[in-house]
């Protein structure tokens, strides 16, 4: 009676490949609310050079325009040290603003590609644990990041508020002054 023929494993297949309910698994915690706490940001984000010369070519950067953090010919970002200088300014200028945005673009592309790479790609246990954890640190970059965005945009509309209080108690302090000189004559 013939049997039916099973595919034979190639001899290069390592033992300790990912299965399914890892993958989903692992999948799942990224899409978690809190996966950052407990993840420090990368020391360094790796930056394609030519993309990054592209992109200031773009925008007509040169590289003594950008940040003592970011190397362009090395294509590395000191992430770590750029965020905590981030985070410690008193305002951020609107270089620096513009700056952040494009490196959360960058990041989220980075996000993406590390969620596709878990997704789809042929990992054993160990480098997906490790790709869950670089993922997992650039989750915890762009809420930093996110964070120093939102802090500027909170203080411009609490200087705002300030202003608008300030006029209001002029109009107020003027209205009861010519009020009281119109009761004088």
């Amino acid at each position: 009676m013939p049997q039916n023929p099973t595919k034979p494993e190639p001899a290069n297949v390592p033992a300790d490949l990912l299965t399914e309910s890892e993958r989903n698994q692992l999948l799942a915690n990224l899409h978690r609310t809190l996966v950052w706490v407990g993840v420090q940001d990368p020391e360094k984000f790796e930056v394609d050079p030519d993309l990054l010369r592209e992109e200031m070519e773009k925008s007509q950067i040169k590289p003594g325009d950008l940040p003592p953090e970011v190397h362009p010919a090395k294509g590395v970002v000191d992430l770590r040290h750029l965020i905590w200088r981030l985070i410690h300014e008193k305002d951020l200028t609107d270089k620096e603003e513009a700056e952040i945005k494009e490196l959360i673009r960058l990041l989220k592309a980075r996000e993406t590609q590390g969620e596709e790479r878990l997704k789809e790609e042929r990992l054993t246990s160990e480098e997906a644990h490790q790709l869950y954890e670089e993922t997992a640190a650039v989750i915890r970059t762009l809420m930093d990041l996110k964070e120093i965005l939102e802090r500027k945009e909170h203080k411009t509309d609490v200087g705002r508020e300030v202003v608008k209080k300030k006029v209001n108690d002029i109009k107020r302090w003027n209205n009861f002054v010519d009020e009281m000189k119109k009761g004088k004559t």
